[in-house]
């Protein structure tokens, strides 16, 4: 039966039906806004953690630069004071001949050329750490007296004044370390990385 509206659901069941639909629709725009906002808001707090692009950040860096300068600067004055620095205290290098004791010779040139290399490999660690690179000249010195100190044990004659010198420096770069906050442990190298260079 029809009534004076015409025929089916009367006007209030038919706009209700419009109206459920209108909420609907309403509410799928909000929380896909929502969704969209999350995301940002996300997306946003990732890039202000502070962090690179390979997940590493600032802090993380200088922490693991330090790490390789200590250990690499341990290697190298481990080496130094083994088996340089100390046979030359207890006279086996008197007058500058190694000959005369070519076993402690050859360990120390071994030891020279190990401790120079150690120290370049200490050096770069330092650049990566802004509190370390105020050690790069300390360092760089260390370096070429290391280098001049291994060519002359390597050829057979040391000057006792280099050995003193260079241990000097370490001493020096050991203290400056320390204030930095990377303080250096000695520690000795094994025969193969002594054999290989590091």
């Amino acid at each position: 039966m029809s009534n004076r509206y015409g025929r089916g659901a009367p006007p209030s069941a038919r706009w209700r039906l419009a109206l459920l639909v209108v909420l609907v629709a309403i509410g799928a725009v909000a929380v896909g806004g929502c969704g969209s906002s999350s995301s940002s808001s996300s997306t946003q707090a990732a890039s202000s953690s502070g962090t690179t692009a390979t997940g590493t950040s600032t802090t993380e860096k200088s922490h693991l630069a330090t790490a390789k300068f200590v250990a690499h600067a341990g290697l190298a004055f481990g080496a130094f004071h083994r088996w340089i620095y100390k046979p030359f205290k207890a006279g086996n290098f008197t007058g500058g001949n190694l000959k005369a004791h070519k076993a402690a010779a050859v360990k120390a040139a071994l030891a020279g050329l190990f401790a120079y290399h150690e120290i370049k490999l200490a050096t770069e660690a330092a650049k990566a750490s802004p509190t370390l690179s105020k050690l790069l000249a300390p360092l760089s010195a260390l370096e070429s007296k290391l280098k001049s100190l291994a060519t002359g044990i390597k050829s057979g004659n040391v000057d006792p004044t280099a050995i003193t010198s260079a241990n000097g420096d370490a001493r020096s770069l050991s203290s400056l370390a320390s204030s930095a906050g990377a303080a250096i442990s000695e520690k000795l190298p094994s025969a193969s990385q002594l054999l290989t260079g590091g």
